[in-house]
């Protein structure tokens, strides 16, 4: 199974399927429901199997359904915004990092900046920006492919039990598999229910998306809560004009040094290079810094996270 998996693996990288790489943080719960660490996931060549061979069942479900002519829902993701794109290049040329920009958007180009910044200081801060700046996959009655799996064709087929257009598709194989022509009732049935379907369970997926976020972001604070006056380690991840945004190591943490904060130097926003200048020793603080931070603050109701900077 590994070495089908590499060969998949392979197969689809050579065609520009896209892999971030970003790390997600995995919680450890004690018997109360509360956070006691926050790790890095671990994503071994056991995840990998699962999803290459997840993958190519999905492509092949998809492809006999459309094959077949038989209506079914779609896992579709459009190419990004031509001027989200501009933006993003923009930004990485104001940061003078040495960076070729994307041109034509195809996947190829966006697989060749990630794998230039694989193994530096800014690629985590790089690869984030750069997903961003996607657009969100989507469930469709139209196939329209899937750019970042560089997938010309896909659904969601493998979780039945936790996706309802799974489980519709998973019925609609269920219908029609066994028949030789599938009847026009059913053709008309599924193209009439499908639409709303697909809209209805993109709309969920994106409330679910955001409670999801918005939890975890509440059990973070909490978490750190408990760390007030601990100096830890951390990435800047954001310059303004009113201070600091860092993301703290291996916590999947982010939490604001304010500039009245900062006393060795009187330092100006400096919008263009995203980054403050101190006006005497001409210190810079720029996006992707690693610095070192103590905990102030912890506003449990607000979410907020205030920090300073330690030597």
């Amino acid at each position: 199974m590994k070495e089908l998996c590499l060969l998949l693996k392979e197969k689809r990288w050579k065609r520009g399927s896209l892999d971030f790489d970003l790390p997600e943080p995995q919680f450890i719960i004690d018997a109360t429901g509360q956070i006691t660490n926050i790790i890095k996931s671990e994503r071994n060549i056991a995840h990998q199997i699962i999803e290459e061979f997840m993958i190519a069942a999905n492509e092949t479900v998809a492809s006999h359904l459309f094959i077949k002519n038989i209506p079914s829902i779609y896992r579709v993701h459009e190419k990004p915004d031509a001027e989200k794109i501009t933006n993003f290049n923009e930004f990485i040329k104001d940061l003078d990092i040495d960076i070729k920009p994307i041109g034509k958007i195809v996947t190829k180009a966006f697989q060749n900046l990630l794998n230039s910044v694989k193994g530096t200081s800014v690629e985590h801060m790089i690869s984030s920006l750069l997903l961003r700046s996607l657009k969100h996959a989507i469930y469709s009655k139209d196939n329209i492919g899937h750019f970042g799996l560089a997938s010309k064709i896909y659904t969601h087929f493998t979780s039945p039990i936790r996706r309802y257009p799974d489980l519709i598709v998973h019925r609609i194989l269920k219908k029609t598999l066994s028949k030789k022509i599938v009847s026009r009732v059913v053709i008309t049935e599924l193209d009439e229910k499908l639409p709303a379907i697909a809209s209805h369970s993109s709309t969920r997926e994106k409330v679910a998306e955001d409670a999801e976020r918005k939890v975890l972001e509440i059990k973070k604070v909490e978490f750190l809560y408990e760390k007030k006056g601990e100096v830890l380690s951390g990435v800047i991840s954001g310059v303004t004009s009113f201070g600091i945004f860092v993301e703290l190591n291996e916590l999947f943490i982010e939490g604001m040094v304010r500039l009245s904060s900062i006393k060795d130097d009187y330092y100006t926003f400096i919008e263009e290079k995203h980054c403050l200048k101190g006006k005497t020793k001409k210190k810079i603080y720029r996006l992707g810094d690693k610095v070192k931070v103590k905990v102030t603050d912890v506003d449990l109701k607000r979410r907020e996270i205030n920090l300073i900077f330690v030597k």
